[in-house]
């Protein structure tokens, strides 16, 4: 599906084809078309996956002044629900940072076809001179000076550290994994970086069947709610827009 995130510099779709007032710079795969319309440019745009989405640029009489240089917090967490550009508006954030370090907690998608395929066009719209580090060990990093951290995501995060602690086995083993909870929201209240990290809002649904879902969601509430105390900015991404919290 489509991701389509708007802002005050336009919108952007799939993270990599930018749809502004005047135009729009063409991104091998997408097929775009535009209308002069009395609301402003509309844009009619067909995905490499045959998708179709449209939207409009507002009028040059309703576009507002350019925007001032991105100012990002310390430490911003950015939560939103599946496919709601969270990602995206992470990567916007610290686009003026060339030497960001992306952390990717998922993996490398060896084992799944269509996770490694996700990764890729994640990576591809990455900036080349961006650095990556594959790790759940997000303490280290949080603890040590450098350049910005993108953290990408909380959840895998979470999901990989329960693995670890086996808790699937024994939930009397997630006291294990509270402790990690703890010692990662020490470490980001503590760190002398800036750090964007994004996380899913996943408790905002029906009340998971099994236990073992059921504990994750509560976990993940808590992690969310541990990291949101000890940030200077909380945003919320519904539907490709961003929400200050």
């Amino acid at each position: 599906m489509a991701e389509l995130v708007t802002g005050p510099g336009g919108a952007v779709v799939d993270g990599v084809l930018h749809l502004g007032a005047d135009g729009n710079v063409g991104v091998e795969g997408y097929v775009v078309s535009t209308l002069r319309t009395p609301s402003g440019l509309r844009y009619d745009v067909r995905t490499p996956d045959g998708e179709q989405l449209s939207w409009t640029a507002p009028a040059p009489a309703a576009v507002a002044a350019p925007a001032a240089v991105v100012v990002v917090a310390q430490r911003t967490l950015i939560l939103g629900g599946a496919r709601s550009g969270k990602s995206t508006e992470a990567e916007r954030l610290l686009a003026d940072h060339p030497d960001t370090l992306y952390v990717a907690t998922g993996g490398d998608g060896s084992a799944d076809p269509e996770w490694a395929e996700r990764i890729a066009r994640h990576q591809a719209r990455r900036p080349r001179s961006w650095g990556l580090a594959e790790t759940i060990d997000l303490v280290p990093l949080l603890q040590s000076a450098g350049p910005p951290l993108l953290i990408d995501c909380l959840t895998l995060w979470l999901a990989r550290t329960m693995d670890a602690c086996n808790v699937w086995e024994d939930v009397d083993r997630v006291t294990a994994v509270e402790r990690h909870i703890g010692d990662l929201a020490t470490a980001w209240s503590a760190t002398p970086r800036t750090v964007v990290a994004v996380s899913n809002e996943v408790g905002a649904g029906v009340v998971p069947a099994d236990a073992g879902t059921r504990l994750f969601r509560d976990l993940m509430g808590r992690v969310n709610t541990s990291i949101s105390h000890r940030s200077d900015a909380v945003l919320l991404t519904v539907a490709g827009r961003t929400i200050p919290l």
